[in-house]
């Protein structure tokens, strides 16, 4: 008997149920996290890679739709970039066996029947990796669907000159004109590691998180300053301190700067002893 599959449509909710019951179709060493709201929409499908990274998956079926997938994707990307403490808890209530502390650089992946010149061009531009992947369906009577994927485009292939650290150490955050400012951030770090044996100094992208349970301060290194957002709130009159509301993280409340070794004070302390106690 002649084996001749057909090539068929699928819906969007079946192909993701194809998908997730197999990540490895897509990439080696996924591991599934859930289907998650954020902002104002819902991920498809959360996934963490072989290095921790959060990986954004979004499914199109319908020609055309990939443009809506991928600024979707952003939108996803760059929430979980401004949330990472609120994804991390997420990721830990609904997968406490992956044992995670802390999460890498976020990736998007997109899985659509075809990609448009457009998205792949702006692939091309975007700063998160991201992988492009064209799907086909086959059915046949007698086993049913199967999945046959064809890479279109993968950052991590067409870029392979792009430095990417996979761990950020402290060392980078204080390169050429920015290492004037070490004494000062040693001097918030000594005094945050005094609050207990489980505090974590840890250097991430864009910022150094000091972090016990969750960060309970965020610092951001500029070359005459540091910024320095903490998981409490100083009081309303205090002129040193300004709202951090904007920065995106779930339990960062305020932000102090800090241009001298005295403004480590006695009050500055006491803030931070605050936000650890609150993680």
């Amino acid at each position: 008997m002649s084996f001749t599959p057909m090539l068929v449509g699928i819906s969007e909710k079946e192909l993701q149920s194809q998908i997730e019951k197999d990540l490895g179709q897509i990439e080696k060493g996924l591991l599934l996290v859930d289907f998650v709201p954020v902002g104002s929409g819902i991920i498809d499908t959360l996934a963490i890679d072989a290095k921790k990274n959060p990986v954004v998956i979004e499914y199109k079926t319908v020609d055309g739709k990939d443009e809506e997938a991928f600024l979707q994707a952003l939108s996803y990307a760059n929430w979980i970039d401004k949330n990472p403490d609120a994804m991390l808890r997420f990721i830990r209530e609904k997968r406490p066996e992956f044992d995670i502390e802390s999460l890498g650089d976020v990736r998007i992946i997109l899985v659509a029947p075809n990609f448009t010149d457009r998205v792949v061009q702006a692939s091309q531009m975007i700063e998160p990796d991201i992988m492009l992947k064209r799907y086909l369906v086959f059915e046949h009577t007698k086993i049913g669907k199967w999945l046959h994927f064809e890479p279109v485009y993968d950052s991590r292939i067409a870029r392979p000159d792009v430095a990417r650290i996979e761990v950020y150490s402290i060392d980078y955050h204080f390169e050429g004109r920015y290492a004037k400012m070490r004494p000062l951030f040693e001097r918030v770090a000594t005094e945050a590691k005094k609050l207990g044996d489980d505090v974590i100094v840890e250097a991430k992208k864009f910022y150094i998180a000091l972090r016990r349970t969750y960060n309970f301060g965020i610092v951001y290194i500029y070359t005459n300053k540091l910024v320095v957002g903490l998981a409490s709130a100083p009081p309303e009159s205090e002129p040193r301190a300004s709202d951090a509301s904007n920065w995106g993280f779930s339990r960062i409340l305020h932000k102090i700067e800090l241009t001298d070794e005295i403004d480590v004070d006695d009050k500055f302390v006491k803030w931070l002893k605050a936000a650890y106690e609150a993680s």
